[in-house]
């Protein structure tokens, strides 16, 4: 019994060296412009599971690299790597959905893969979230929402937070001081548990 648990973590862990390995060989190939060879090591990586190489794969099928350019392959290959908790592919997915690209064109699906990016911590999501909540574009207007995920996106501060600020500072003048107060309350209270988490 012992035995074949040991072999089964043996397996497990060449298993995931070799889709690392995989993994590393498409970024290689990719700096390289050896799209195909990249594309290749992607499918051997992603076959797993591995949300950062079905995110490189998505991107592939979504530039035309080494593959056929097809934004059908490439949603549902973010929508795999977003499942698996890749920020950057949720909030690639939602753009998708924003923009109808290889998706009918929903902004309800959209918002549903900003929050999770957000959620994760992708802080141009956040904005683009706070953005949909203000406008009640996809999800019922809820300014007080859109005001705690403007915070949180502009809680880490630098490049990101002055890219936004202008919008920010526009958007929350037209809000209450009650309204500004609760969604500042509830992004420190989401801040709060995420940094619980760590």
């Amino acid at each position: 019994m012992n035995f074949i648990a040991t072999l089964g973590t043996v397996g497990a862990v060449l298993l995931a060296s070799c889709a690392s390995g995989d993994l590393q060989e498409g970024i290689q190939a990719h700096e390289r412009n050896d799209y195909a060879a990249a594309a290749s090591a992607f499918q051997r990586s992603s076959a797993n599971g591995n949300a950062q190489a079905l995110r490189r794969l998505a991107l592939m099928y979504y530039h035309g690299e080494g593959v056929a350019q097809d934004n059908n392959q490439a949603v549902a290959l973010f929508e795999r790597a977003a499942e698996g908790g890749d920020a950057e592919s949720a909030s690639n997915l939602a753009r998708m959905y924003e923009f109808g690209m290889g998706v009918v064109q929903d902004d309800g699906q959209a918002a549903k893969w900003y929050l999770r990016a957000a959620e994760l911590g992708e802080q141009s999501s956040q904005f683009r979230l706070s953005a949909m909540y203000y406008q009640g574009q996809g999800v019922a207007k809820d300014r007080v929402e859109a005001a705690k995920w403007w915070t949180i996106a502009m809680a880490p501060g630098g490049e990101g937070a002055e890219r936004i600020r202008v919008s920010v500072e526009s958007a929350q003048a037209k809000l209450t001081p009650a309204e500004i107060a609760e969604g500042q309350r509830r992004a420190a209270q989401w801040l709060g548990a995420q940094k619980a988490k760590q």
